[in-house]
C-alpha cells in the first residue's frame, strides 16, 4: 500500500507496548498472535540462542530469570547491558526494545501485509535527550527508517482531542505506567493541542507496587512459615523465587481491579535448604492493595498538585483528567484521584492503548520524506496536490 503519511503509531512501554494505525478518521489497534491488543515487553532467549519476545517470554520471567529480562525501559540512556546466560550474549536496551519493535512490525506484517518502515513512537514525557536517543536507536535496529517521538501524554490527548472542536479548554493527563510517570496540561483549542506544563517521575510506577507486595506481605508471611536462610532478593540462590512472588503479585494486582480479595498459589515456590518443597498460599485483599500503593499515588498526585500550581491553574480550571495506564482501570486509584484532585475522570478510550492510538493519530499528520513518484503516461498530466495531512476542517483548503 502506498502511504503519504506515517500513520503507525507504537506505545513502547515499561510493561506493555502496542501498535495502531490510522484508518481514514478511525484508529485501529492492531493485535498479536494471540489476539491481544498489548504485548509484554519482556524478551527471553532460549538455549538454543533462540529469541522470542511477549507472552512467551514473558512465561520465563519466573522459571528462568537469567534468561528473559523485562522493564528495561527504565534504563533507556544508561550503558547498563543484560546478560543471557544460555547463550552468553549480552544486549543494551536499546537492542532489547528494538526487538519489542521488531515484533509489531511482524504482527502488522501478518495481519495486514504492510511490511512499513516508519512509525511514531512514544516517548514518557521526562524522558531527556540520551533516553529519546536510544529510543530512536533502537527504530533504527528495529528497521524503522522514520521514526519521530511523540511525548505519551500528547499521544492520550490526541486519541480524545482527534476530530474534535473543543474550545479553550484545558485537560490533565495522568499516565502511569510499568516503571514510569507523567503528569501534564494540555491546552486544547480548535483541533490543536498545546502541552502547557508537565512533569513526571521516570522511577515511579506499578513494579514498585509489585516489588513492595512481595517485601511486605508476601516475605514475611513466607518467613513465618519456613525457615529459609537469607532469603532475600540480592542472594542468587533465592532469584527464582522471588521472580515468581513478583510476576504473581503483578496478577494479584490485576485481579484486584475485579475484586475484593485473590488467592495467591504457587506449588512449588522453591524448596528449604533441606531440600523440602515450599508451598506458597496467600490471600489478597484489596484493602491490603490500597495500603502499599498509597505512597506512590500520593507521589503522583504530589506531581499533578504541583504542575498545577506551576501553570497557576487550580482544578476547577481543568475539564478533565485523562487516565492512562493500566494501573488506573483500579477502583481504588480511581477513587483517590477523584477525591484528592477533584477533577473529572475520563477513561472511555481504553487505558492500555490510548498512547498507541493516539501516537496514530499524530502519525497520520507527519509526511513520509520518501513518497514514490509517479511517472506520467502519454497523454496524461500529472498534477500536484498541496494539502495538511490530517484536518478537522469538512471543506480543507487544497492547492494544486
Amino acid at each position: 500500500m502506498n502511504r503519504l503519511t506515517i500513520d503507525y503509531g507504537i506505545d513502547l512501554g515499561t510493561t506493555n507496548s502496542s501498535i495502531a494505525v490510522l484508518q481514514g478518521n478511525e484508529t485501529k489497534v492492531i493485535e498479536n498472535n494471540e489476539g491481544q491488543k498489548y504485548t509484554p515487553s519482556i524478551v527471553w532467549i532460549d538455549r538454543r540462542d533462540r529469541l522470542y519476545v511477549g507472552n512467551r517470554a514473558k512465561n520465563q520471567l519466573e522459571s528462568d530469570p537469567e534468561n528473559a529480562y523485562g522493564e528495561f525501559k527504565l534504563q533507556m540512556g544508561t550503558s547498563h547491558t543484560y546478560r543471557f546466560s544460555h547463550s552468553n550474549r549480552s544486549m543494551k536496551p536499546e537492542e532489547l526494545s528494538a526487538e519489542i519493535i521488531k515484533s509489531l512490525r511482524e504482527d502488522v506484517r501478518q495481519h495486514t501485509g504492510d511490511d512499513f518502515t516508519a512509525a511514531v513512537i512514544t516517548v514518557p514525557a521526562a524522558f531527556e535527550l540520551p533516553q529519546c536517543e536510544a529510543t530512536i536507536r533502537a527504530a533504527r535496529l528495529a528497521g524503522l527508517e522514520e521514526c519521530p517521538l511523540v511525548q505519551e501524554p500528547v499521544a492520550a490527548a490526541l486519541a480524545y482531542g482527534f476530530q474534535r472542536e473543543e474550545e479553550k479548554k484545558f485537560w490533565l493527563v495522568f499516565d502511569i505506567g510499568g516503571g514510569t510517570f507523567d503528569a501534564a496540561i494540555l491546552y486544547v483549542n480548535e483541533g490543536s493541542i498545546q502541552v502547557l506544563n508537565h512533569g513526571g517521575d521516570n522511577h515511579l510506577g506499578s513494579k514498585l507496587v509489585d516489588w513492595a507486595i512481595v517485601d511486605r506481605l508476601f516475605v514475611p508471611a513466607l518467613l513465618k512459615e519456613y525457615p529459609l536462610e537469607n532469603f532475600n532478593r540480592n542472594n542468587p540462590r533465592w532469584k527464582m523465587a522471588y521472580a515468581k512472588l513478583k510476576l504473581h503479585a503483578e496478577e494479584a494486582k490485576i485481579q484486584l481491579s475485579r475484586y475484593q480479595s485473590t488467592q495467591v498459589y504457587i506449588d512449588p515456590l522453591c524448596t528449604t535448604n533441606q531440600d523440602d518443597l515450599v508451598l506458597f498460599d496467600y490471600e489478597l485483599t484489596r484493602r491490603d492493595l490500597e495500603l502499599i500503593m498509597e505512597p506512590y499515588l500520593d507521589r503522583s498526585i504530589n506531581i499533578c498538585q504541583r504542575v498545577l500550581r506551576e501553570s497557576q491553574l487550580s482544578p476547577d480550571d481543568i475539564e478533565k483528567l485523562i487516565l492512562v495506564g493500566g494501573p488506573t482501570q483500579s477502583p481504588s486509584i480511581r477513587g483517590l484521584l477523584e477525591e484528592r484532585l477533584r477533577i473529572p475522570l475520563e477513561f472511555s478510550v481504553d487505558p492500555l492503548t490510548v498512547v498507541s492510538r493516539g501516537a496514530a493519530v499524530f502519525a497520520g499528520t507527519q509526511r513520509l520524506r520518501q513518497i514514490p513518484v509517479a511517472e506520467a503516461l502519454p497523454g496524461q498530466v500529472l498534477i500536484a496536490l498541496v494539502y495538511k495531512p490530517s484536518e478537522n476542517d469538512p471543506e480543507p483548503l487544497v492547492a494544486g
